[in-house]
């Protein structure tokens, strides 16, 4: 695999989709301050690999989701330990 990292494109949300000839056509855009919807990239898919991307997708999704989730648990465990013990009267 090339070490090479691709372009990356900021998109806040996908503004446009189409199929034609077996390939899906996602464009992805960005909303600016006036709330107009600027393009910033189309993704092709074949139509054929579509169910994978979007599985794909998914399961990257879950798996930072219960990272984040499990993260959030041990720092809140670690903040417990932190708080030590009350102040004698």
């Amino acid at each position: 695999m090339s070490k090479e990292m691709p372009e990356e494109y900021f998109a806040d949300l996908i503004s446009n989709v189409s199929h034609a000839n077996g390939v899906f056509r996602l464009t992805f855009g960005q909303q600016d301050l006036d709330n107009q919807v600027k393009p910033v990239v189309r993704v092709l898919i074949p139509a054929n690999q579509l169910q994978n991307v979007v599985r794909s997708i998914t399961g990257a999704a879950n798996e930072i989701r219960e990272k984040v989730q499990a993260q959030l648990g041990n720092d809140a465990k670690d903040n417990d330990k932190t708080k030590g013990e009350p102040a004698a009267e």
